[in-house]
């Protein structure tokens, strides 16, 4: 082992400590909205804290484990936001547009008496009105026009606002002569006007007024309003200003109520369990797409359990759906496996086709064995009091799972790194030409490894139909196990880092999901960020790839935590 790396060990950790620290404060402070009084009125208080403490403890390994790699990632992701940013300030670009649309009123004022007149659009004491730009209009109007008859000497006003307090319409008018020469416009009001309430109508400066104007002679005048243009600049404005508000519910809204925040852990919990599932295939460098089938049999048979055995006690039932996912990950991850290493089948190709079969017998049980009668939708009864993983936090999901997930990875862990079967994955990971001119038994570890991550995929199907949904229903993934790749990639395929990767996605997803509902800006964002994480991933990953193989040219093979090892000899150490 490097003296220099050993002695950098505790000053990582205590560097990773530290973050972990601040990270449980600011968390449970946000949470908690600051108050120490509302902390303690919350009945789950004390499992929030704890879970929370898990969140830090997940930065310090993450911290730990990656070293120079976290800033990569961190990096990773600064970026992907960053170019979210922009993507949301275009997104924004027609924010400014409530100040050209919108419901109108023009209004004609004049102590002098009205002259009648049937070809004329409006007289003294009258308005008329509409809407500006109306969204699905097939032809939106943008101006008005409107005559009146007028006598030389009639003072009148006219006046143009908004009609009503939602619409923030800026317009702006003029008051056209006989001769159709401009006599007077104007686009604004001022602000004394409207503090007086001159004109009971007009309540913004944004309205515009043309004031005690006296006719010059006898005859038809035109009024044109319509909405004044937004400058470039302030549709920049306006759209930087929605985009930091969306961003501030993007980044803070997991955290503004412990119901939100429960969102954000009780998605984190399915990622983390995929995310380890494909951290474990893919340090075999086998690149297994199956978590999805092996999440859809995990639920359905966990989810079977818990349906059918209703009168067992909740020490004995629980478990035991638990077991059945498991066993139903390990089967279907198997399967692939032994495709693999006897027949030789790509594992790309046979996991998708899994998938695909999974999924339709999962639908068709649903539809045609579990599904009752007298039910609207497709969905099964609810599971028994005593299967359904009790939460932990009350008014959230956040279930018992939070215990099983933290599990699973200190067992992914010692499984990789300090057991023979975790160093013979790192091997055929690394070289697999290697592992089968040492000895190892190549096509045993593929198809272990293979089902080793299905299991770990099938506790996430059971989380989902335990924890989650409690029940069986169409989608129940929603295509989430796809999501755990970018987990892994982004954790290096470090079990002990995919914690972090983990909540750090679900956070992009929740706080989608809250940027979508308090500031109307599309999910669609956060699936570009998604993309350009991806993006930086594989650009990253083939500039590694190219390395390697330079590396394996000159005759040595790099084995490391996070990629392929510097040589074999500082293998066992790190084992």
């Amino acid at each position: 082992m490097n003296i220099k790396t050993t002695r950098r060990t505790p000053t990582l950790w205590l560097f990773g400590i530290i973050i972990a620290a601040i990270v449980t404060f600011l968390t449970s402070y946000q949470v908690f909205g600051g108050s120490l009084e509302t902390m303690q009125e919350t009945p789950s208080w004390p499992a929030v804290l704890f879970v929370n403490a898990l969140v830090g403890i997940s930065v310090a390994l993450f911290v730990v484990e990656l070293k120079r790699d976290a800033l990569r990632v961190l990096v990773t992701v600064g970026l992907a936001l960053l170019l979210g940013y922009f993507v949301t300030v275009v997104f924004n670009m027609d924010a400014a547009s409530r100040y050209t649309s919108g419901e109108f009123t023009v209004q004609l004022i004049s102590d002098n008496e009205p002259v009648e007149n049937d070809d004329t659009d409006i007289e003294y004491g009258r308005q008329r009105g509409g809407e500006f730009n109306q969204p699905n209009a097939a032809e939106p109007l943008t101006e008005v026009i409107y005559t009146f008859e007028g006598t030389a000497g009639d003072v009148v006003t006219v006046a143009a606002f908004a009609a009503n307090r939602r619409s923030e319409v800026d317009l702006q008018v003029a008051l056209l002569g006989p001769d159709d020469a401009v006599l007077a416009e104007a686009d604004s009001v001022s602000a004394e006007i409207v503090e007086a309430e001159t004109y009971e109508d007009v309540r913004r400066e944004t309205d515009a007024v043309i004031e005690n104007y006296e006719l010059p002679t006898d005859g038809i005048y035109t009024i044109q309003a319509k909405p004044e243009d937004v400058p470039f600049s302030t549709s920049i404005g306006e759209a930087i200003t929605q985009t930091n508000v969306a961003y501030e519910a993007f980044l803070l809204g997991p955290l503004s109520r412990v119901n939100r925040w429960g969102v954000w852990i009780q998605d984190a919990l399915t990622l983390i369990l995929l995310g380890v599932a494909f951290a474990i295939v893919f340090r075999a460098e086998q690149f297994s797409l199956g978590a999805e089938g092996q999440l859809y049999f995990g639920a359905l048979v966990s989810g079977a359990i818990g349906l059918a055995l209703t009168d067992l006690p909740p020490l004995v039932i629980l478990p035991l759906a638990i077991a059945g996912s498991m066993v139903a990950g390990f089967l279907w991850g198997l399967l692939p496996g032994v495709l693999k290493a006897y027949l030789g089948a790509n594992e790309l190709v046979s996991t998708l086709m899994l998938n695909t079969i999974a999924i339709r017998f999962y639908e068709l049980i649903l539809t045609y064995q579990l599904k009752p009668d007298d039910a609207g939708y497709i969905a099964s009864d609810y599971v028994s009091d005593a299967a359904q993983m009790a939460p932990i936090v009350e008014g959230t999901q956040v279930t018992v799972a939070v215990f099983m997930v933290a599990i699973v990875v200190l067992l992914g862990w010692l499984l990789i790194r300090r057991t023979p079967l975790g160093y013979e994955i790192r091997i055929i990971g690394s070289n697999i030409r290697f592992a089968d001119y040492g000895g190892i038994n190549t096509k045993r570890t593929i198809m272990l490894a293979m089902a080793i991550s299905g299991i770990v995929a099938g506790l996430a199907g059971a989380h989902l139909a335990l924890g989650i949904h409690r029940r069986l229903i169409l989608n129940i993934s929603f295509a989430l196990a796809f999501e755990g790749v970018v987990v892994a990639l982004l954790a290096r395929n470090n079990v002990l880092v995919t914690p972090f990767t983990g909540l750090m996605y679900a956070y992009l997803r929740a706080g989608a999901q809250f940027m979508e509902r308090d500031a109307n800006v599309s999910f669609e964002v956060v699936r570009i960020i998604q993309a350009v994480i991806i993006l930086l991933i594989t650009a990253e990953a083939i500039s590694s790839f190219f390395r390697q193989r330079r590396i394996r040219r000159r005759g040595t093979t790099d084995i490391s935590e996070t990629g392929p090892p510097q040589t074999l000899a500082t293998e066992p150490n790190s084992a």
